[in-house]
């Protein structure tokens, strides 16, 4: 039966991806629920809560609240919070409720400026979609939000998001060398991976701007006018294609892994010891977000001489995938997918082994927090490369 997971956890939602992105721009963020959405995003699938401060609320309303359009309730509780925060903008995360009954997002943020005089934008999340389109959508709204301050700005409009703009124009710190999009403890590897990958492009001499993940809100200003993107995630090169493609920015895909940084040799001794298990007629399957699974597959068919396919519950997109790759829609799907295919070796997060018990296939870990969360997420990128060599044979 197709949507029934026996094995397998839920994944991350669209909104708990909208608040990974916005996490760390100095925003107020608040998810339009009674509790448990953002209940879930801060206990489950955000890794920074327990270590970093951010403004996450719930709006905590009743269900008859917002089938009602109580907006007077949730814009009340508004007002306290921003006086109490003093945030740099209002983001709206949307939910099942306010989905189902066609919230106006739109007509609240309208409100919010103009009675508290504060930038804000809305996600239009569901709460029915993966992690990844709820990334991508808060990259396109802050993206928008900057825009709309600096076209204000400029044409001397008195706005809340000229105000806004004019504000992260005194901490400007120009255009960088290369913008990263897509990077956040949602995609990558560990807690670390951010401040590993800026050090990777620092020794090269590359100055770069991890977008939601190190770099703040001023470094948006200059998101459209960087000279290199660097997509780490197929939510980041969803938005890093549509910017190159008006900016003429040279866009690169994947984790700036290379050359003799600690990072690379890690994964490089860690597919040596899984290509040994392997022949030239031998078959492996990657499972992880798109882009990471491609830097594994690179490695792993280069040094085996097998081959290997990548699959995701997650986006899959079509100019990255190759021949044999496939979009997984459920448990059904990865476990007939294995069978079928006779893979010798299935390159994935460990929770996917519950779900290949007794296939007699060899399990090399490849932990995925949007997956697991904190229940086999690595201490640190180096960490999680090394681990790689642990396979199990199940």
């Amino acid at each position: 039966m197709r949507g029934l997971y026996r094995y397998l956890s839920p994944f991350s939602p669209d909104q708990s991806g909208a608040v990974s992105v916005l996490y760390e721009l100095g925003g107020m963020i608040v998810v339009c629920d009674a509790g448990g959405c953002a209940g879930n995003i801060c206990g489950f699938d955000e890794p920074r809560w327990s270590r970093t401060r951010s403004a996450v609320f719930s709006a905590g309303l009743r269900d008859m609240d917002a089938i009602l359009g109580r907006d007077d309730r949730l814009l009340g509780k508004l007002g306290d919070a921003i006086e109490a925060c003093d945030p740099a903008f209002v983001a709206l995360v949307g939910t099942p409720v306010p989905s189902v009954i066609a919230t106006d997002y739109q007509a609240l943020c309208h409100v919010v400026e103009k009675r508290f005089g504060i930038a804000a934008i809305w996600i239009d999340t569901t709460g029915m979609d993966l992690y990844e389109r709820g990334e991508a959508k808060a990259y396109r709204a802050i993206l928008a939000l900057v825009e709309r301050g600096r076209r204000d700005a400029e044409g001397g409009v008195p706005t809340p998001a000229a105000a806004l703009h004019e504000s992260l124009a005194e901490r400007d710190g120009g255009t960088c060398d290369v913008g990263v999009w897509g990077a956040t403890p949602l995609d990558l590897p560990a807690a670390d991976s951010a401040a590993a990958l800026s050090a990777r492009l620092s020794s090269r001499g590359l100055a770069s701007a991890t977008y939601g993940m190190g770099a703040g809100l001023p470094a948006f200003l200059h998101a459209l006018e960087t000279p290199r993107l660097l997509a780490t995630s197929p939510a980041g090169y969803l938005v890093a294609r549509q910017i190159a493609r008006k900016s003429g920015a040279e866009l690169e895909v994947g984790l700036a892994l290379g050359g003799d940084d600690p990072a690379s040799a890690a994964l490089d001794g860690s597919i040596g010891a899984l290509a040994s298990s392997l022949g030239h007629a031998s078959s492996a399957l990657v499972v992880h977000q798109q882009v990471l699974a491609n830097e594994v597959r690179a490695r792993l068919a280069a040094r085996s001489g097998a081959r290997v396919d990548v699959a995701s519950f997650f986006r899959m997109d079509e100019g990255l995938m190759r021949e044999g790759d496939l979009y997984l829609k459920g448990e059904n799907e990865f476990v007939e997918l294995v069978r079928s295919r006779g893979y010798e070796l299935v390159v994935a997060d460990g929770l996917f082994g519950r779900a290949l018990r007794g296939t007699g296939v060899l399990l090399a870990p490849l932990p995925h927090f949007a997956v697991s969360g904190e229940v086999l997420a690595p201490a640190s990128e180096l960490g999680f490369l090394a681990g790689l060599a642990e396979a199990e044979r199940l």
